[in-house]
């Protein structure tokens, strides 16, 4: 896959495998199709700011309808939970954490 900007994207790193996705809702559809969990997998995504990559329990996520994402999921993630919420705020979205990112219904809009 090509990653054509780098503000969307997350991967997942298995004992021997890494996953990259060019959208963060891509990642998490995958990790529910897949049934990939914390204990077997870790998470990483992309601060938006930055592009610098972070753990994804430490991130904050803004989802929103406003945010248009490589493939159209809608949620970013910002290291700074007052960058998310600034964020939300513009785009009428919400901030979460991943636990919270984790339990929403991805695997439905999953289409790859």
């Amino acid at each position: 896959m090509i990653i054509g900007d780098f503000h969307y994207t997350a991967e997942i790193i298995e004992k021997r495998k890494v996953h990259k996705f060019d959208d963060i809702g891509c990642m998490l559809a995958y990790a529910q199709v897949n049934n990939l969990s914390h204990e077997k997998a870790s998470f990483w995504v992309a601060d938006f700011d930055t592009t610098i990559w972070i753990e994804a329990e430490e991130a904050n996520f803004v989802i929103s309808p406003e945010i248009h994402t490589p493939m159209g999921y809608g949620i970013i993630a910002f290291k700074d939970p007052i960058k998310a919420k600034e964020f939300a705020g513009t785009t009428r979205g919400r901030v979460l954490q991943f636990e919270s990112v984790s339990k929403i219904n991805w695997k439905s809009r999953y289409e790859h």
